[in-house]
């Protein structure tokens, strides 16, 4: 049985980062070369005066944007933009707010009087019950406005001027300037003060991270300008001229270049300049490719409900786009000392994780030593695009020694060979949507316990290359020992053999182990999907391909037909069946399913099977309304119906209950599912959220009820219902607490 062949193994970002870098850049994971923009827009030179303007989105995609010189608020319908029309066509953005706001509490004036004009409102949030608060800086104070009423819900006075604000949840967190602090509230609750550190002087703006970490922008505008992480004071990163911060999340390229365990903070700078990039972890920041910003007049920036990052511009609203990178021409990148744990060990194949664009390429160069000198090693380089250190970096493994400087810059240059089978594991292949391919070179060096490979990158400064992982086997192949020893007595010649005969080697090696892994074949988790329909054929179960397109719950993607043929032994076990269909159904939708057999619900509300003369409901619809009997009447009533009829509506029939919303192709399988699995002799009858339930029609408390929210439902229609009797304009709001509400205040008449 052939064993897996060690190999060392260079891979994360941890890893990479003790390696030494010239001009090449660290992004998560992955080693490419470093950029330059490419034509940096000049930057306007007028001095940062304004404190910002106020830019936010409500859950509904609505943009809220102020205007402090003309002290008004405006809504802008963000899904109706189109960057691309004309000016002219776009939708004009609404005055929100066309009252006095000195007003204590309660409805806005008519349009017919006086606009509201707000002192300074340079800070917008909107907390997730619809509530907008407005920092106006002017009056000193936080203004409250419910967004489905257009009411002034409270005004909150403070000793101190709000500059910005941000919204988790129901909270809202307020940065204050004169004297500097920081504060947090809701619609309801009093401003309650935070610990403030005295490193930050001149807070301007405020930012929340994915988990919940806070970081403040000061001195903005100015050379000082930094940005300062709340709870960790002396945690700074300096950016010259910055005039906003936020954090970028919901981009999968962000994941793969950062790390999903990684933020991103997006740092606005004047008008003219690129916004930049840094990738925030456990270390020192790295940089990542800037965004552009064509327009932007400088007053702040807000993350879109698209995960892009959007600005003001006298067009209108705009988002960012990647700005338009000159790598450069060549980098290298030369790792650590990798051992193999025995002396004269000759090292067998290089693989490397890459991808290589047209007109780039790579090549690496590769050194060995039994016993490397007693000398200082090589200075570690870093990533161009961080500043940070490895953790416990005096436990790293060693750099080449200087001595071996000149010796491997001339090494032998050997060119990678892209493995059309993908992976060299067996049955191991890359995803669809992974842009790296495995590439493999033969270790090219004397033999030796220690290896170091240098990997050079070159590109056409529009592209680069990228390595994401290297693998060194050790030892190599001994098919010397398998042939006549007189080919490899002279050692010129048994080192041609050897790379000779390589090839052969890893072909031969990989179709044995191949055969010997062949039982990953009939595993459904690990075959490949090409083969499913041929794995399937084995149980007699032909696969659905509109299965392989089921949604699933929060957004991930499971293969349905691998866990459909897992499980298909014990699903043809119990065909036929409530379980098996059940368990059928919830594999394809994700989602829990009922299955309701009709003569389990005689008696609610219709037949009983039995003597005719003892047919009788006891069903209770609303209070004191029974089925069968009269209103206001306890007792029941014998109803007049038959065993036949009993039979005819209730025997042999179910009916599937699906919590969910479903497609036109979703129905269809579901179809298409019962139509195989059900008894033959049966009738089904399909029920969805979206076909809507009603009280003793399809709905049965602990059987078909279900609670809670749900896409099957329109809003309510003018027409279809009763206001004030179950039904309400607009959306419901808190009730008022006897004792703890303030008429004028929180409150109000009528």
């Amino acid at each position: 049985m052939p064993t897996l062949r060690p190999f060392a193994l260079i891979r994360t970002h941890d890893q990479w980062l003790r390696a030494s870098h010239e001009q090449t850049a660290l992004e998560g994971e992955v080693v490419q070369l470093y950029w330059r923009d490419d034509a940096p827009a000049s930057a306007d030179q007028t001095p940062f005066l304004e404190r910002g303007a106020g830019l936010a989105f409500d859950e509904h995609c609505r943009l809220y944007h102020s205007v402090p010189a003309e002290g008004r608020l405006e809504r802008l319908m963000w899904a109706a933009q189109d960057p691309l029309q004309p000016v002219s066509a776009l939708p004009v953005p609404v005055n929100l707010f066309a009252s006095d706001t000195e007003e204590q509490v309660g409805d806005f004036a008519l349009p017919a009087e006086k606009p509201a004009v707000l002192s300074g409102a340079h800070a917008l949030a909107v907390a997730e019950d619809d509530r907008l608060f407005v920092a106006e800086s002017g009056g000193k104070r936080i203004l409250i406005y419910d967004l489905w009423s257009n009411r002034l819900l409270r005004r909150v006075q403070l000793g101190a001027v709000p500059v910005d604000l941000v919204a988790t949840g129901r909270t809202v967190y307020a940065l204050l300037a004169s004297p500097p602090g920081l504060i947090k509230l809701d619609a309801r609750s009093d401003p309650y003060a935070l610990a403030w550190p005295s490193e930050i002087t001149e807070p301007a703006r405020i930012a929340l991270s994915p988990n919940g970490e806070l970081f403040i922008l000061e001195h903005a505008g100015t050379l000082q300008a930094r940005v300062v992480k709340h709870s960790e004071p002396g945690q700074i990163i300096d950016v010259e001229f910055a005039t906003d911060i936020e954090f970028q999340t919901g981009d999968p390229l962000l994941v793969q270049a950062c790390g999903s365990d990684k933020q991103v903070l997006v740092v606005a700078r004047r008008p003219g300049e690129d916004f930049l990039r840094y990738c925030l972890g456990e270390s020192q920041p790295a940089v990542l490719p800037p965004l552009k910003a064509r327009g932007y007049d400088g007053l702040g920036i807000v993350l879109a409900p698209d995960g892009r990052v959007g600005f003001w511009t006298h067009n209108g609203f705009r988002h960012t786009v990647a700005a338009r990178l000159r790598y450069l021409p060549t980098g290298s990148v030369t790792t650590f000392r990798l051992d193999s744990g025995e002396f004269h060990t000759v090292w067998g194949r290089l693989f490397l994780d890459a991808c290589i664009p047209k007109d780039t390429a790579i090549v690496v160069r590769c050194i060995t030593a039994d016993e490397p000198p007693d000398e200082p090693v090589l200075p570690r380089s870093r990533p161009a695009n961080t500043n940070a250190d490895p953790p416990f970096e005096n436990l790293s493994p060693p750099l080449p020694p200087r001595s071996f400087k000149q010796r491997i810059e001339n090494a032998f240059a050997q060119s990678m060979h892209r493995r059309e089978t993908g992976r060299e594991l067996p049955w191991v292949r890359p995803t669809e949507d992974d842009p790296f391919e495995t590439y493999e070179a033969p270790v090219l060096a004397e033999p030796g316990r220690y290896l170091w490979v240098r990997i050079e990158l070159s590109g056409n400064t529009r592209t680069t290359p990228r390595v994401k992982a290297l693998r060194a086997e050790h030892p190599t192949h001994d098919y010397l020992r398998r042939i006549p020893r007189t080919f490899s007595r002279d050692e010129q010649i048994a080192s041609f053999l050897r790379r000779y005969l390589a090839p052969f080697e890893g072909v031969l090696g990989e179709l044995e182990a191949k055969a010997d892994a062949r039982g990953a074949l009939l595993d459904p988790h690990s075959a490949p999907a090409e083969i499913l329909p041929w794995l399937a054929s084995f149980l007699g179960l032909t696969l659905d391909e509109r299965m392989a397109r089921a949604p699933r719950p929060g957004g991930q993607t499971e293969d349905v037909r691998r866990t459909l043929i897992a499980e298909a032994t014990l699903l043809f076990r119990f065909r036929g069946t409530v379980p098996g269909l059940r368990r059928f159904l919830e594999i394809y939708l994700g989602t829990q399913t009922v299955v309701i057999e009709k003569f389990r619900v005689r008696g609610l509300g219709g037949a009983m099977l039995g003597d005719p003369t003892a047919l009788t409901s006891s069903s209770v619809l609303g209070a004191g309304f029974r089925v069968g009997g009269a209103i206001g009447e306890d007792g029941t009533q014998t109803l007049t119906a038959s065993v036949e009829d009993a039979f005819e509506t209730h025997a042999h029939r179910f009916a599937l209950i699906v919590p969910a919303s479903l497609t036109s192709e979703q129905q269809d399988v579901v179809r298409q599912i019962l139509e195989l699995h059900r008894p033959a002799h049966t009738l089904v009858e399909v029920c969805t959220v979206g076909a809507g339930m009603r009280v003793g029609r399809g709905l049965h408390i602990a059987l078909t009820s279900i609670i809670g929210r749900s896409d099957g439902f329109t809003q309510l229609q003018l027409g279809n219902a009763l206001l004030g009797r179950g039904a309400i304009l607009g959306k419901p709001e808190a009730g008022t607490v006897i004792g703890g509400s303030k008429l004028g205040e929180d409150s109000r008449v009528g």
